[in-house]
């Protein structure tokens, strides 16, 4: 962190820029955190596939199956893989205050850009509650804090709550998964002049760009979409920023299939009431990452299961490009 509280939504508008990803722990087979497996794929995010931040400790890295020590120890692991390279965020959310407080001054203390703190689920069903919980944490720590609205599971940070938030010095961003374009339009009125908007959702990227004027994706898309040696989703982003609309859309329809995998694969569980995240590392095992067993509640991909979405990913050729690239390494 290298800025003063105050300061926090003039350096979340410096930071917080570009193609950011989220991706989910490893384990062991003894169900320890998997301390080489997530280096391995912390160096592939930055030096092959050219990220330009990542969120630490999100919903897909199981970070409520995690101890507290056990999430502070992946944090420490995780920025020391980064070694000041790209910028970081850690996932500090905790239905106890005095836990989320703890883990955001831990991240704080040892070096992260900004913490994210979702609204917690027991005792906040109402705006004023929300406010408080948030409040609690701002006034104990300094390091900006970035909300994220989640609505199918948890109150939402509506427009109007938003707003309200958005005078708490630390609160200095925004990441809205909620899908409806009305929603985001509604929270880019309200607080798009004070904090950093992003849609966590790879699909509309091009239309935030050029549209709503949104800077910064994070989401866990771009290790999903991007190999080492073929990188569409970078490739489309610096085409629009540059103003080659044209390019950018020819080669974001180019991810169509594996959008429609996405839709099948990931949030067609999602959306049943399913976390789709043995799937989600299945898919990272498919194209050459680490990915590992998943902890209860989450059930682990069958036999079955995981030869489809092999087959499936083969079929959009990104399995042959990540064979390429890693040939061309190791030449």
């Amino acid at each position: 962190m290298k800025y003063r509280k105050n300061d926090a939504k003039d350096a979340a508008r410096e930071v917080l820029k570009g193609i950011w990803t989220a991706m989910p722990y490893c384990w062991t087979p003894d169900d320890e955190f998997d301390e080489p497996a997530n280096r391995t794929n912390m160096e592939r995010i930055i030096s092959d596939l050219h990220v330009d931040g990542h969120y630490c400790s999100g919903n897909i890295a199981e970070f409520w199956s995690m101890p507290d020590a056990e999430r502070m120890r992946a944090h420490e692991v995780m920025l020391d893989a980064a070694d000041g390279r790209i910028p970081m965020i850690a996932g500090c959310h905790h239905q106890s205050v005095k836990q989320a407080t703890m883990l955001a001054r831990h991240a704080q203390d040892i070096g992260y850009d900004f913490v994210i703190v979702l609204t917690p689920f027991v005792a906040a069903r109402d705006d004023d509650a929300i406010y408080a919980y948030y409040e609690y944490i701002c006034e104990r720590v300094d390091i900006g804090i970035i909300l994220f609205n989640v609505p199918p599971t948890l109150h939402p940070v509506s427009a109007d709550l938003a707003k309200r938030l958005a005078e708490l010095p630390n609160i200095c961003a925004y990441k809205q998964a909620d899908p409806s374009p009305a929603a985001t339009h509604s929270i880019i009125r309200a607080v798009g002049d004070k904090l950093v908007i992003s849609v966590a959702d790879e699909a509309p990227w091009l239309t935030s760009m050029t549209q709503l004027g949104l800077e910064w994706l994070v989401n866990y898309n771009p290790h999903l979409y991007q190999v080492p040696g073929w990188l569409p989703l970078r490739d489309y982003t610096q085409a629009a920023q540059a103003g080659d609309i044209n390019r950018a859309t020819e080669i974001a329809a180019s991810l169509q299939p594996l959008r429609e995998l996405h839709a099948k694969w990931i949030m067609g569980y999602w959306n049943r009431g399913r976390m789709p995240l043995s799937e989600m590392k299945a898919w990272q095992e498919i194209i050459g990452m680490h990915g590992g067993p998943v902890r209860p509640p989450v059930i682990p991909i069958s036999e079955a299961a995981r030869n489809e979405l092999e087959r499936d990913l083969a079929a959009t050729g990104i399995i042959e490009r990540a064979r390429a690239g890693t040939r061309i390494a190791a030449e």
